[in-house]
């Protein structure tokens, strides 16, 4: 899924293809070869061994192992499917085009659905006042808004969220570097403001887990209501299809094809990041990206006495807990790497890499999206993958608040992102 509208797009774009604010002045591609793929097979080839060290390593085992793996997994789905909740929404609001929409409540409905079926058998009484172990269930409050706000916004002004950064480093994006120092920056500045948030808000704050009202198919029905009405209403903004697409009888060369150049269409990539949801919080810990991002944050505003010397209940949330003077790479880390790899594995994978000249406004903005970007996602505790897709999946309150404010704060900061394209 593009950037762009789809009216501004063929019916197939190359997988390398840059979203649209960085496709302004886009070069022809400058990569154009075999020996990509060939580099592609040689990274996932050394990719998946490195898989297989952390399983014996002695600081890690077998969980790292499988955090690695997954993180290489997600990475590959997102670029491939061109999974980014910035170009969802602007292919809805720009193009009226919901097909990307649609993969998101896909994946909201599949990660609900495969949630609950496994939190029956870890908690068989919701009602009883126990929460699901490892899962993120954030508290609900005004900062939990004001952070979904702050990152819709920094989403509209940088192109993606942090997540669709960091596959796009594979794709040669020149904003994604700058994105992700801003929210470096702004995850300093959100632990600068956390004391007094903490304190004054989330301290008291009501943690609600959707099925401990009224029990799990109570909880699942309402949610399945919710987002049925929501497609309901998308389906209206589905294009027809391309007449000129013929259906030709599949070959091993058209599936390989199709798998590996083409763009997957935005369903398999709503339901494949569903599934991967489940299959994290199963194996390992609830998908997120920042935790990482928040502990490097944390450690140099230590180092430079900008943060206050006691952070209040900051490790009491699983979105913020992080060890502030571990050395090694934390869990978070290998998913976070692993995310990276697996994107460049994907557009590595089609044989063509397009880099991008975006236009001079858009640097300056990606820089100050970044830092909202960062700055929202800790005072939320969480960003689109950790508070909204995995607090959804767990049916946490917190995650439909980020979500709505989210999607409001991108089309507040839209018409910036059109200005950083002119």
């Amino acid at each position: 899924m593009s950037d762009a509208s789809p009216t501004e797009l063929p019916a197939e774009v190359p997988a390398g293809e840059l979203p649209k604010s960085e496709r302004t002045q886009a070069r022809e591609p400058e990569l154009n070869t075999p020996l990509l793929r060939v580099f592609a097979l040689g990274l996932a080839v050394v990719a998946v061994y490195m898989t297989f060290r952390l399983h014996g390593h002695e600081n890690y085992g077998r969980t790292a192992s499988w955090v690695f793996l997954l993180g290489l997994a997600f990475g590959w789905v997102m670029q491939r499917a061109r999974f980014c909740f910035f170009c969802m929404l602007r292919d809805l609001f720009e193009g009226k085009d919901s097909r990307a929409a649609l993969a998101m409540i896909l994946a909201l409905i599949v990660g609900v659905t495969a949630h609950t079926i496994l939190f029956t058998a870890w908690i068989r009484n919701p009602l009883a006042g126990h929460l699901p172990p490892r899962a993120f269930i954030g508290p609900v409050s005004w900062v939990v808004a004001l952070g979904g706000f702050a990152f819709g916004a920094g989403m509209s002004m940088s192109g993606s969220c942090i997540s669709a950064h960091l596959y796009r480093l594979g794709e040669g994006s020149l904003l994604a570097p700058i994105s992700i120092f801003g929210a470096f920056l702004g995850a300093i500045l959100g632990l600068k403001f956390w004391n007094p948030l903490y304190l004054r808000v989330l301290q008291d704050a009501t943690i609600t887990w959707l099925p401990s009202w009224k029990g799990y198919t109570v909880a699942w029905a309402i949610v399945a209501v919710v987002l049925g009405l929501i497609a309901w209403l998308l389906l209206r903004w589905v294009p027809d299809p391309d007449p000129a697409q013929t259906r030709q009888r599949p070959t091993a060369r058209s599936v390989l094809h199709a798998v590996f150049s083409q763009r997957w269409p935005a369903w398999v990539g709503g339901l494949m990041v569903g599934l991967l949801s489940t299959a994290a919080l199963f194996r390992g810990q609830p998908l997120g990206v920042t935790a990482e991002l928040n502990r490097l944050a944390r450690v140099a505003g230590n180092a430079l006495n900008f943060l206050p010397e006691r952070l209040e209940g900051v490790d009491t949330f699983r979105g913020c807990r992080i060890v502030g003077d571990d050395p090694a790479l934390s869990m978070n880390a290998l998913f976070v790497i692993a995310i990276v790899v697996g994107g460049l594995i994907g557009v590595a994978g089609t044989g063509v890499i397009s880099p991008s000249q975006p236009k001079l406004n858009a640097y300056p903005l990606a820089l100050l999206g970044g830092i909202l970007l960062g700055w929202g996602a800790y005072i939320a505790l969480g960003c689109t993958i950790g508070t909204l897709l995995s607090g959804t999946h767990a049916g946490a309150a917190s995650g439909w608040i980020f979500a709505l404010t989210m999607i409001i704060g991108v089309r507040a900061a839209l018409p910036l992102r059109w200005w950083a394209e002119r």
